[in-house]
């Protein structure tokens, strides 16, 4: 192990060991969030599935969650969390996930509207966040009228 450390180029192993502890911290902290939706009891769990039982309104959920987190990972993570818990259905988490990848895009929107200043990288960094809009809608579009027809997907 201390040939491994000493090979590293100075300053390596720290950025290594940080890179460490923050996927610990991730990890820890999404399944404290997992466990505070258990605590939560029946009855919020129950509030939960009832608004989600509609596929739409779990499609909007996971667009306004991964929004206001910016984080699609985080929604997807917290969604099988709760899967896998036994709070939500498959189904019932299949267009939440869907959601969440449009609320991804708001956030990659957003962050190219602060190159307005400059005309040539707002351009290009606007054309970037709408390729991958425009791929998150395209397949919301085909997947969630698949799910809600077919339950194919879960």
């Amino acid at each position: 192990m201390s040939r491994f450390i000493h090979a590293l180029p100075k300053g390596a192993f720290w950025s290594f060991f940080g890179l460490i502890i923050a996927l610990l911290l991730f990890f820890t902290s999404l399944d404290l969030l997992g466990e505070a939706f258990e605590l939560m009891g029946e009855d919020a769990a129950q509030t939960l599935l009832g608004t989600t039982a509609n596929p739409i309104t779990g499609f909007l959920v996971g667009i306004l969650a991964t929004t206001l987190v910016q984080s699609s990972s985080t929604t997807t993570s917290l969604t099988v969390a709760l899967v896998a818990s036994g709070t939500l259905t498959a189904a019932a988490a299949i267009p939440i996930m869907l959601g969440a990848n449009i609320g991804t895009s708001v956030t990659n929107t957003i962050v190219a509207l602060g190159h307005f200043k400059h005309k040539d990288e707002f351009k290009r960094a606007f054309t970037g966040s709408m390729v991958l809009d425009y791929f998150n809608i395209i397949a919301a579009l085909i997947f969630l009228p698949l799910e809600l027809f077919t339950r194919s997907l879960s």
